[in-house]
């Protein structure tokens, strides 16, 4: 497809602007605030998201949004190789072009997600001076923000540094969907408050042990709290472990009759998972995107901590309640003895925390 480059004289308020963030989940709730920011700035401006459709229920009714543009990674690999791949590459980057964007802020810093900024045809291109992959050769405007030292939301804000940064308390206004809402309600029961367990992680050597998890469900439960654990499809086995043996701690417990935990791994839509994290008294996990959501709807939440480091990956805003039970290391390393969790994170400090996040009493 023949590409015509356009000259294009960079307007002094951008009118059409396009967020480069297809994942993950949640990256791209650490890149919310970036998003008011720029509708803050720009009020009167176009604002749309190229995103991966897996992660696109996060963002679905943002009020700052106008169009959410799909990225099909899937759909796009070795396009070279794939007659049907590569026709969906022209086809998304026709799409791009149409769109005539004066302005596009790479989050993601990888080089496809830069190479997609520059074949939009976009005379300004902001993105961060270490990104991988070569991708900083393909931007105008580089920003230097130290990767281990910030938090990932303050690295997203950082990119309006060419533009004038933003100097008030970050906004997500992450959108509810009213109907994933209501499917929620109708699964939890009573009146009770809601507790959220997150036990498992993409990478195992990031979770906790699952009994702990457990003995703190019981301990939930038995204060009134309703428990629901929540995962992926994959994660459904390791929440039925949890379920379990929650229920036979609580088997000797008169004052849980009729309140055990729901186990909803693979259960849920993204959508209906944001529905369910915006209704918790406190969510309790592991360094992986549901938590950072939680971070995102300004829920209560304790995290639970193992190779990665809070100093850069922490949930916004409420790092003082992060404990781990490992040093930061390699993140994909194999799964950790969960013995070993336990004894470096014991069950009773986890709950102290707990304890302090509600003052449970």
């Amino acid at each position: 497809m023949p590409l015509r480059r356009r000259v294009v004289i960079p307007a002094a308020v951008p009118r059409r602007l396009l967020i480069i963030k297809p994942s993950s989940l949640g990256d791209v709730a650490a890149t919310l605030p970036l998003l008011c920011d720029l509708k803050r700035l720009y009020p009167q401006s176009r604002i749309d998201w190229l995103i991966a459709p897996a992660f696109a229920d996060l963002l679905k009714g943002h009020d700052a949004i106008d169009e959410l543009i799909w990225f099909e990674r899937r759909g796009l690999a070795h396009w070279w190789l794939n007659p049907r791949h590569s026709a969906a590459l022209f086809s998304l980057v026709r799409q791009l072009r149409r769109k005539h964007y004066d302005l596009v802020l790479d989050a993601q810093g990888l080089l496809r997600s830069a190479l997609l900024g520059w074949l939009s045809g976009a005379p300004r291109r902001i993105g961060f001076a270490d990104a991988r992959e070569g991708a900083a050769w393909w931007y105008t405007d580089r920003v230097n923000v130290a990767r281990s030292d910030h938090l990932a939301v303050i690295r997203m804000r950082r990119l309006l540094r060419p533009l004038g940064e933003a100097a008030t308390p970050a906004e997500f206004r992450v959108p509810i969907q009213a109907q994933a809402l209501g499917r929620m309600q109708a699964r939890l029961a009573g009146d009770r408050p809601l507790a959220a367990l997150i036990p498992g992680a993409r990478w195992p050597a990031k979770c906790w042990a699952p009994a702990g998890y457990a003995q703190i469900a019981s301990r939930l439960v038995e204060t009134g709290y309703q428990v629901a654990l929540v995962g992926s499809v994959a994660e459904t086995a390791l929440c039925r472990a949890v379920l379990e043996q929650t229920n036979i701690a609580l088997s000797r417990s008169l004052s849980s009759r009729g309140n055990l935990p729901l186990n909803l791994a693979g259960q849920t839509t993204l959508a209906e998972l944001i529905a369910l994290l915006s209704r918790c008294r406190i969510v309790i996990g592991n360094d992986t995107g549901p938590l950072h959501v939680a971070a995102a709807l300004g829920r209560p939440l304790v995290g639970l901590y193992g190779p990665t480091a809070t100093s850069s990956v922490g949930p916004y805003g409420q790092t003082e309640h992060v404990l781990c039970f490992g040093q930061p290391g390699a993140y994909r390393a194999a799964a950790p003895d969960p013995a070993a969790t336990l004894a470096k994170l014991p069950v009773d400090a986890v709950w102290a925390a707990i304890q302090s996040c509600l003052s449970i009493r």
